[in-house]
């Protein structure tokens, strides 16, 4: 029995539609299904991804897939774990700092450890980049944008897949799929383990899991799907080095493996659990209603806190062992009307999410400073407790006013209530916050396939607890911290005008835009700077930023033996207004024992950063491919990726030059013994071209009392790599 699709989206403003009004117009917006059969009545510059095209990428990490998306920036951490980045926005944060970007698994609203989120690059449907503030969908923290991924969904036949590949520094997978069906019921199940040595010093790591989706059809309009996803992951250093060590050496010739440097932290633990199950029905009105209940729990003990355990003046482990249990439980319902002129959408999103968090010396540890305290071996520093609580209720309303011209508008309203709890002294904090955002746009038809598009769009970020009561709960990396109770809501605003169309010859898509960022979040005193420096600082709305950019695609014929892809980015990030950045340096010399004096830091000078380029946007990014089909089972495509240079800090006195690369990859389809099989190599950064990752400075990292580019930390990439694989299908 054919099954019809998933019609997703839903949630109830019944506005005017009957049942001759079969779909001509199609609300488009869902938090938890969507369809991605057409986006011309999409009125922002989204881009769909097929699961398809990210098996022909042949990608080890799902960020390989993103990074040619124009607009989006994914640095790779380690393994499966990225951070993304939608149109400059967040490229400035350091560390640990959500990105501002939602994402969404199978509808469940993926909370991000440190900033970074695990995608599984081997089990995707699709994937929906949403760009612009996406809160009118997501809520809190869409500042940038979305990304919504689908796992592969049961078909209606029975077959499967076993895949392997091999590849650089130790690097292999296995995938093992399984569809069955019957007429009334459909499951796909897949196993999957991937592994590599890693090019850096201790950037091993592993991932293994189970993934299962089962189907049931309750009759010709209804089904019900449960799905399951268990994962365990183990996750290692990023490869991180400083440019120039304490000691003059130039680190990124001499040691791009890092050997020897300790990051702040490493040896990740990580138990993955996702379990969701959604109803969906269809109604004679062409109208659909869909509820979904979720749970997600990411469970992950890791080591941090570097130190010097011989006193040479070098950190070579970590003192501390930290443990997160992140819970995220909640109900999501849409209910849908379509029609030929109006179509409408409402929803409710309750979530009732918790987090546990502690630490404790792994090794026994004395203070380096008076009094000297001893810490012994399982000393809890850190015990706290999290708990949020969100209602929201959000909708969409598309009006086709003409033939050629239909407007939309979405709304959302959250409700957020927050709790934090201090273990150790029995101290609570809570706040509330109400939100609203929205999106309004348009689209108007030039002809059949030829399409104007404009949009408004808001993202919102809430401050946190710990920094509203930043005093309180003692701040953070050694800083002297007060509270600060009145720090506003940090919001963007996003403007957009696009023009899509296809053409015998080729399909495109360009968009210009304007995405200013209020009341950016951060610490006054600069980044990370230390108690030393004498100055209390607070949490505080520090800076303005405006990104204005240009996104191009174009796409030629595919079915052709010849053809191409092309995406481009411009993008031009500044701070509006940035009026107190406090440069920190270190006072350089040794101590009394003769050892290296390390956090002696001082303020160096106040700037104001206010017209400065943000760090770590290039103006110009390319992706660049072309494709040839030598005969029907041979394709070998060619890719060109160029990002131009980007400043490494604030201040815009150290700059790190763009790089270009190329990569080659060949795929032969062939039928053997009855099985769909193909064989691929790919060659990744084809002329071994050294560039860095992600570089960054916010200080004297170095300890060597100058602030230059030797104090940039970076992540020095592995150069070229191979990788070989051989799938069938059956």
């Amino acid at each position: 029995m054919n099954k019809r699709v998933y019609i997703s989206l839903a949630c109830a403003l019944a506005l005017n539609a009957n049942a001759a009004d079969l779909g001509t117009i199609s609300v488009e917006s869902s938090t938890i299904d969507d369809k991605f059969e057409s986006k011309k009545t999409e009125v922002s510059n989204t881009a769909i991804i097929s699961g398809q095209k990210v098996e022909d990428y042949h990608a080890e990490n799902i960020a390989q897939v993103l990074n040619t998306v124009p607009g989006i920036t994914v640095r790779i951490n380690e393994g499966d774990s990225n951070k993304i980045h939608i149109r400059g926005i967040a490229g400035e944060m350091y560390m640990g700092e959500k990105p501002g970007v939602a994402i969404v698994i199978d509808g469940v609203p993926v909370q991000e450890r440190a900033g970074s989120v695990n995608i599984d690059a081997d089990n995707i449907e699709s994937i929906k980049i949403i760009k612009g503030g996406a809160s009118y969908l997501y809520g809190n923290d869409a500042l940038a944008g979305a990304v919504i991924i689908t796992t592969k969904r049961p078909k209606a036949k029975t077959g499967g897949k076993i895949s392997v590949e091999q590849g650089s520094f130790g690097y292999e997978k296995y995938i093992g799929s399984f569809n069955g069906a019957t007429d009334d019921f459909s499951v796909n199940l897949q196993g999957n383990y991937k592994a590599s040595d890693g090019y850096w010093q201790d950037s091993d790591y592993w991932t293994k899991g189970f993934i299962g989706k089962f189907q049931y059809y309750v009759d010709e309009t209804s089904d019900i799907t449960l799905g399951i996803d268990r994962t365990k992951r183990y996750e290692n250093d990023s490869g991180s080095i400083t440019a120039v060590d304490n000691a003059g050496v130039n680190q990124i010739s001499t040691n791009p493996k890092s050997i020897g440097e300790v990051g702040y932290s490493t040896n990740y633990d990580i138990d993955l659990d996702k379990y969701f199950l959604t109803y969906s029905k269809d109604f004679e009105n062409n109208s659909n209603l869909m509820t979904q209940i979720y749970k997600y729990e990411d469970t992950t003990t890791n080591d941090i806190s570097p130190y010097d355990t011989d006193g040479d003046g070098l950190r070579d482990d970590h003192k501390l062992e930290s443990y997160a249990n992140t819970l995220q439980e909640g109900l999501k319902s849409e209910y849908r009307i379509d029609g030929i002129n109006l179509a409408s959408m409402i929803g409710i999103d309750l979530a009732r999410n918790e987090e546990e968090k502690n630490s404790k010396y792994r090794v026994d540890y004395t203070d380096t400073r008076p009094p000297f305290t001893f810490h012994p071996t399982g000393e809890i520093t850190s015990n706290t407790g999290f708990e949020e609580d969100i209602n929201a209720l959000y909708g969409e309303l598309k009006y086709k006013i003409t033939e050629k011209l239909t407007t939309s508008i979405n709304a959302r309203y959250d409700e957020m209530k927050y709790d934090y709890s201090n273990n150790l002294t029995n101290k609570n904090w809570d706040n509330k916050f109400t939100e609203y955002s929205y999106k309004i746009g348009a689209t108007y038809k030039l002809k059949e396939n030829s399409i104007i598009y404009t949009n408004t769009s808001t993202g919102f970020r809430v401050p946190l607890i710990s920094q509203l009561y930043a005093g309180d709960m003692g701040g953070g990396w050694g800083s002297t911290y007060a509270n600060n109770l009145n720090i506003e809501t940090e919001k963007t605003y996003n403007y957009e005008l696009g023009y899509r169309g296809k053409t015998n010859l080729i399909s495109y898509d360009i968009a210009m835009y304007q995405l200013d960022r209020k009341d950016v979040i951060g610490s006054s005193n600069g980044n990370y700077a230390s108690a030393d420096t004498g100055v209390v600082t607070i949490y505080d709305n520090i800076a303005d930023v405006q990104n204005r950019g240009l996104e191009l695609s174009l796409e030629t014929d595919t079915t052709k033996n010849l053809f191409f892809k092309l995406n481009y980015t411009y993008l031009n990030s500044k701070y509006k207004k940035y009026d107190t950045y406090n440069l920190s340096l270190n006072e350089a010399g040794v101590d009394l024992n003769g050892n290296f004096r390390t956090n002696d830091d001082y303020v160096a000078g106040t700037y104001n950063l206010s017209g400065n380029y943000v760090p770590r946007t290039s103006k110009h990014t390319i992706n660049f491919e072309t494709n040839y089909r030598i005969i029907s089972p041979i394709l070998l495509t060619a890719e060109l990726n160029y990002r131009s240079s980007q400043f490494a800090d604030e201040l815009n006195r150290i700059k790190v030059e763009g790089y270009s690369i190329v990569n080659l990859r060949g795929t032969y389809d062939v039928k053997l013994a009855g099985f769909d099989t193909q064989l691929f190599l790919k060659i990744d950064n084809l002329f071994d071209k050294q560039y860095y990752m992600m570089p960054r400075v916010t200080g004297d990292r170095n300890d060597d009392g100058v602030y230059n580019s030797g104090d940039m930390g970076l992540t020095v990439n592995p150069g070229r790599v191979y990788l070989a694989g051989l799938s069938l299908k059956f």
